[in-house]
C-alpha cells in the first residue's frame, strides 16, 4: 500500500518540511486511481443517457429542455458547496475520525450514499421526485470526490503527476464510455412503460455495482499514516502549551456568510422588482442562476480562494470552467441533438455510438497527451486539444449528417482525450497550498459543477423556444456556436498560467 513516508528536507516539498513522495508502482497508481473509473461510469451513464431519458418520458417533447435544467440546475448548484466543504472537511479530519486516514472515510460513506440516492432516481416518476433524487445524488458524490481527488496529490510525486494524469484521463474516457455503452445498449425510451422500467432498474443496478466493488479496491489499495494526517499541527512546544480559545467560528466567515446572505437578497429583491415594474420578465430559471452565481462568489471567498495571491491557481480555474462550460453545452443536450436535428430512429442508441467513436480515440489521446505533458508542457497540449475541440464544434453547426457527424466525434475525442489527461497534472502543478490540499482541489471542481448550472438554464429554453416555433435546427446551430466560444475562450486562457513555461 502507497504511503507518505518521513524523509529528508531536500526531497520534501516547501509545503510539507520533513515529508517525501516516493515513487508509486503501475500496480498502486492503477488500483488507486481506479474509483475515477467508476465516477465516470456513474455520470456518463446518467448524465448524458439515464437523465435526458427519463425527462423526456415524463416531461414530453416540447418541455424536455426546461425540463432538464430544472433537474439539472438544483443539482449542481449543491455540488458547488459540496465538492469544497468536504474538501475543507477532508484536511481537517483527524484523531479518532482520521483512522482511516483523511480522505477515505469520506470517500466510503459518500459513495454509499450515492447507491442509495440512485435506488431513489430508479423509482422517480414525477420530475420533482428526479430533481429531489439528484439533489441527493450530487452531495453524495461530491462528498466522496473532494476527498479522493486529494488523495492523488497526497501520493503521487510531481515527476509522475503527468503520467498519472495520463492514467486518470483514460480511466475518466474508459468509465464515460463504460456508462454510455451500458446504459445506451440497455435503454429504449421507444418501448412500453412495464419494459423500460425494468431496463432502467438493470441500467441503475449495474451503475450501483460498478461504484461499489471499485470504490473498495481503491479505498484498500492505500493507507494513510498518523503523522501524514496531521503534518500541519504546530509542532512548537512552548507556543503548544499556551492556552488558546477559540471561537467556533471566525469572524471572517461569519463575515463573508453574512455579506453573501445580504448580496443574496439584495439580487433576488432587485430582480422581483424589476419583474414588477416592467415588462421583460426575468424567468425563475435565469434567477435561480444568477443567485447561484452570486452564492458562488460568496463560497469561493469562504474557502479562501484568492486570485491576486494565486494567479496561476485562479487562471486555470477559469480556463477550466469555460473549457467544461463549452463541453457541457454539447453533451446535456446531444441526445435531443440526434432526435432533433439528426432525426434518429433510436436517440439513445445513436447518442451511445457517437460517444463510443469519442471515447476510442479519447483513449488514444489520453495516455499518449499525459506522458507528453511532462515533457514537452501541459500548455501545448492544452493548445492543441482546444484546436480539436473548436474545429468539431464548427463542423456540428453546418451539418446535419449522422456520418459527418460520427466522424467528427472521432476529431473531437482526439482533442478532449488529451485535454483529460493534462487537466489534473495542470492544477497540481499550481494549487496554493498542500495543506489544503483537498478544499483547493474542490475549490477547483467547482469550475466543473457551475458549467452544470449555467449550460442547461441557457440552452434548454433556447432549444425549446426554436422546437415551438419549428426550427430546432436553428437553435442547436446557436447552441454549438455558443461552445465554440466557450472553448476558445478555454484555450487561450492557458497562456496566462506563468509559472507553467510551456
Amino acid at each position: 500500500m502507497d504511503t507518505l513516508e518521513q524523509g529528508d528536507t531536500e526531497t520534501a516539498s516547501p509545503d510539507l518540511p520533513g515529508i517525501k513522495r516516493p515513487r508509486i508502482r503501475w500496480s498502486r497508481m492503477l488500483a488507486i486511481s481506479i474509483f475515477a473509473f467508476a465516477i465516470n461510469f456513474h455520470w456518463g451513464a446518467l448524465g448524458i443517457i439515464i437523465l435526458p431519458s427519463q425527462v423526456l418520458r415524463i416531461a414530453g417533447n416540447f418541455d424536455k429542455g426546461t425540463a432538464l435544467a430544472f433537474v439539472l440546475i438544483p443539482g449542481a448548484f449543491v455540488s458547488l458547496v459540496a465538492n469544497p466543504f468536504f474538501g475543507w472537511l477532508s484536511d481537517h479530519t483527524r484523531g479518532r475520525l482520521a483512522i482511516w486516514g483523511r480522505r477515505r472515510f469520506y470517500i466510503l460513506l459518500g459513495t454509499l450514499l450515492n447507491i442509495a440516492a440512485l435506488f431513489w432516481m430508479a423509482t422517480a416518476h414525477s420530475i420533482l421526485t428526479l430533481t429531489c433524487a439528484y439533489i441527493l445524488i450530487q452531495f453524495a458524490s461530491n462528498a466522496a470526490q473532494a476527498p479522493f481527488h486529494a488523495l492523488l496529490p497526497d501520493i503521487v510525486p510531481s515527476e509522475q503527476r503527468g503520467l498519472t494524469s495520463g492514467v486518470i484521463g483514460l480511466l475518466t474516457i474508459a468509465g464515460n464510455v463504460g456508462g454510455v455503452l451500458v446504459a445506451g445498449s440497455l435503454l429504449d425510451g421507444t418501448k412500453p412503460q412495464l419494459v423500460y422500467q425494468q431496463e432502467l432498474w438493470l441500467t441503475y443496478g449495474i451503475i450501483m455495482g460498478v461504484m461499489l466493488v471499485l470504490m473498495l479496491v481503491t479505498i484498500l489499495s492505500v493507507r494513510e499514516r498518523a503523522h501524514a494526517l496531521n503534518y500541519y499541527v504546530p509542532i512548537d512546544r512552548q507556543d503548544s502549551e499556551k492556552p488558546v480559545r477559540r471561537s467556533w467560528i471566525a469572524r471572517s466567515t461569519l463575515l463573508t456568510l453574512l455579506g453573501m446572505t445580504v448580496a443574496v437578497l439584495v439580487v433576488w429583491t432587485g430582480m422581483q422588482l424589476w419583474n414588477m415594474s416592467t415588462g421583460i420578465k426575468i424567468n425563475s430559471s435565469v434567477q435561480q442562476v444568477v443567485l447561484e452565481l452570486v452564492t458562488t462568489v460568496g463560497i469561493l471567498r469562504l474557502f479562501e480562494f484568492q486570485p491576486r495571491r494565486h494567479p496561476d491557481f485562479a487562471w486555470v480555474f477559469v480556463t477550466r470552467l469555460v473549457m467544461m462550460l463549452g463541453i457541457y453545452t454539447i453533451q446535456d443536450f446531444l441526445q435531443f441533438y440526434m432526435r432533433d436535428v439528426i432525426g434518429a430512429t433510436h436517440p439513445e442508441q445513436a447518442t451511445t455510438n457517437f460517444l463510443i467513436l469519442v471515447s476510442l480515440t479519447s483513449l488514444v489521446s489520453a495516455f499518449i497527451a499525459g506522458w507528453l505533458s511532462d515533457h514537452f508542457g501541459r500548455k501545448r497540449l492544452v493548445y492543441l486539444s482546444g484546436a480539436f475541440m473548436l474545429v468539431v464544434g464548427v463542423i456540428f453547426v453546418f451539418t446535419h449528417s449522422f456520418v459527418i457527424v460520427m466522424v467528427a466525434g472521432m476529431l473531437f475525442g482526439l482533442g478532449y482525450g488529451a485535454y483529460q489527461s493534462v487537466d489534473w497534472a495542470l492544477v497540481a502543478d499550481v494549487l496554493p497550498s498542500e495543506k489544503h490540499y483537498a478544499r483547493d482541489m474542490g475549490i477547483w471542481n467547482i469550475a466543473l459543477s457551475l458549467p452544470q448550472v449555467i449550460a442547461p438554464v441557457l440552452g434548454g429554453p433556447l432549444i425549446d423556444n426554436f422546437t415551438r416555433s419549428g426550427h430546432p435546427i436553428i437553435g442547436y446551430q446557436l447552441l454549438f456556436a455558443m461552445a465554440i466560444i466557450y472553448c476558445l475562450l478555454g484555450t487561450v486562457t492557458v497562456r496566462f498560467i506563468k509559472s507553467v513555461r510551456r
